[in-house]
């Protein structure tokens, strides 16, 4: 049997078509997919800006503390920065992976312990508190600041190599300055 022309010209046209309408359903397909990934990579990485800066916040807290042996007032502030956390930690169960999360944990864990230990020595009574290795529960102190400064290097670095998809080098020289001590004068030869 032949095919006429105008067989062949309906054929071609029909098997134009369905491979136009295929093309197009693929191609919307996959632009749908970028664009809910990219919305979804812009809510991660608004999470995690917002964890970086608590946990920036809570280093420079820790390093006046440790500094001014006192903790500046925050009763106005702990209201809402209880549902702040409560709210970040939300969106950090959303957005980010099983060992980020646990980082994270260990980070806010450390933020309660070396603010129980502040607590510890600073109920003693300024006639007993003393600021030294000699007074156990400032030594306490100490090492739950120290643990809490791990933790959050430990955190940081897992964020950044998140955004930045590859291991960077530990925090050395910045790691200082971005938990809240001095920074080394050390020049930057990562």
């Amino acid at each position: 049997m032949r095919i006429t022309p105008a067989e062949a010209a309906i054929i071609g046209t029909s098997l134009g078509a369905t491979a136009t309408l295929s093309a197009a359903w693929l191609t919307q397909r996959a632009t749908s997919r970028r664009e809910r990934e990219r919305r979804l990579w812009d809510r991660r990485v608004a999470t995690y800006d917002d964890l970086m800066s608590t946990v920036h916040t809570y280093a420079q807290l820790r390093a006046h503390t440790r500094r001014s042996y006192e903790l500046p007032e925050l009763e106005g502030v702990r209201s809402e920065a209880l549902h702040s956390a409560a709210a970040l930690a939300a969106r950090i169960e959303l957005y980010s992976s099983e060992r980020l999360r646990e980082a994270c944990e260990r980070s806010f864990d450390g933020v309660q312990r070396w603010l129980l230990a502040w607590e510890e020595w600073h109920e003693q009574g300024p006639a007993i508190r003393l600021p030294s290795q000699a007074d156990g529960l400032w030594k306490k102190f100490t090492k739950r600041v120290e643990e809490a400064e791990k933790a959050d290097s430990e955190l940081l670095e897992l964020l950044l190599a998140d955004v930045h998809g590859a291991r960077r080098k530990p925090w050395r020289h910045r790691r200082g300055r971005l938990l809240g001590k001095k920074a080394s004068r050390k020049p930057d030869h990562d």
